[in-house]
């Protein structure tokens, strides 16, 4: 698509997400919640979100229509945005034209309560501490270029436009490093065993488990024994959960794979946006007894997806009308992402951090499922889980069930 100075056609996947969040009420959105070490006055964080709007240009982008298509337009970054005392349970829901929105207030005895949502066009899962970490840089001062430092940097570049390389192994398990290793059960020093549970208060159906860095650490090891992810295992628990939950024997796993390190020009693609694939696979679900043999199965089926998945180059036409498509099945569905370990991407602010979590909007339309985002922040695993179409119980239901696989109890006991 031809575009002005200042402007471009969203991608495939960009224009994808786009239409998935307009098409099925916010589908797709990411909030991110933490909380600060310290108090800040209110004009202290207007500032620092201004400083941080001129570091972050991706912030500043609008996505308007244009002859074909979706179009992403650079302007002046507008208004702070920020809200100081914001009532609790406000909805999180990106509105107009801004891709973004950012809440602040008073947390526990001493610190400052933050809650960032972002626009799946403009950030994925992969990404999100790359945006958190500038707005940390402003608020504590650290050194970084503003507005006038980056007044004339291009918009991030079009990865329908570069050269994919495909990839190996996606699933973890059949690739490098996959080799079964003994499980050592033990206590890490100084690390107690926690219950699994969050104390915090979600959404409506949002649910989270964190677990100790020492718990973390023991799933980890019993994964790696039994040569298993830590994700792919707590996906099959899921999609079983949500088998037996719908009265389906199949059903279909979205993962989300980071494509940053699979293109040629990969030098052009900056950390913050959404390059992202979704792996889909329909895996057989629901079955009680081996979930590790499950677990390894259905790896071998995401993976090899994984392998024969190719971005697409279609008009935004035909994305809109498969997001109308998708938005009518009926078919059970989850969709999975691994985002890792957020400590390095948020340097020295990670010990000023804590209850740092993301949580994937599942929206609204499509066949009944869940979203499960998975990160890892100071050793502690936390698996945050938002579903949709799903009864009242469900979400108690799913984060007893994760929890008792997360923390390896009962019926998951170690080998």
């Amino acid at each position: 698509m031809s575009a002005g100075e200042g402007e471009r056609g969203l991608s495939d996947t960009e224009a994808a997400f786009a239409y998935t969040h307009a098409l099925m009420r916010g589908s797709g959105r990411l909030t991110t919640s933490f909380t600060v070490r310290g108090t800040f006055a209110p004009e202290r964080v207007e500032r620092a979100v201004r400083r941080w709007l001129g570091r972050l240009p991706l912030l500043s982008l609008r996505i308007t229509g244009a002859d074909g298509g979706l179009c992403f337009r650079q302007g002046a970054p507008t208004g702070a945005h920020s809200l100081l005392g914001a009532p609790p349970g406000t909805d999180d829901e990106v509105a107009g034209e801004r891709l973004w929105r950012l809440r602040a207030g008073p947390g526990p005895a001493g610190t400052t309560r933050f809650r960032l949502t972002l626009h799946p066009a403009i950030c994925d899962a992969y990404s999100v501490g790359r945006v958190v970490r500038p707005l940390l840089d402003a608020l504590f001062d650290t050194p970084g270029p503003d507005a006038a430092d980056r007044a004339t940097e291009a918009l991030p570049p079009d990865t329908d436009e570069l050269t994919y390389e495909s990839g190996g192994c996606v699933c973890g398990v059949c690739g490098p490093g996959a080799a079964a290793v003994p499980y050592r059960e033990g206590r890490g020093h100084g690390q107690g065993r926690g219950d699994g549970r969050t104390s915090e208060a979600m959404a409506p159906g949002v649910v989270a488990v964190t677990l100790t860095p020492y718990e973390s650490r023991r799933l980890r090891e019993w994964c790696r024994a039994g040569r298993v992810t830590v994700s792919g295992f707590l996906t099959t628990v899921l999609a079983d959960a949500l088998a037996r939950e719908t009265g389906r024997a199949e059903v279909t796993v979205a993962t989300a794979m980071s494509l940053r390190r699979r293109y040629a020009e990969r030098t052009l693609i900056a950390e913050p946006g959404c390059v992202l694939g979704l792996v889909k696979a329909r895996l057989s679900a629901g079955a009680g007894g081996d979930a590790l043999g499950r677990a390894r199965a259905n790896a071998a089926v995401l993976c090899s997806a994984g392998r024969a998945w190719r971005p697409e180059r279609r008009a935004h036409a035909g994305i809109r009308h498969a997001v109308e498509r998708e938005a009518k099945a009926r078919g059970p569905e989850v969709r999975v992402v691994d985002a890792g370990s957020v400590d390095t991407t948020l340097g020295p602010h990670a010990a000023r951090i804590t209850g740092l979590r993301t949580v994937a909007a599942r929206g609204a339309g499509g066949g009944p499922g869940g979203s499960l985002y998975l990160s890892t922040f100071k050793g502690a695993l936390t698996a945050a889980l938002s579903s949709h179409g799903l009864g009242e119980s469900w979400s108690a239901r799913a984060e007893r069930e994760l929890s008792e696989a997360a923390l390896l109890r009962p019926a998951f006991s170690p080998l």
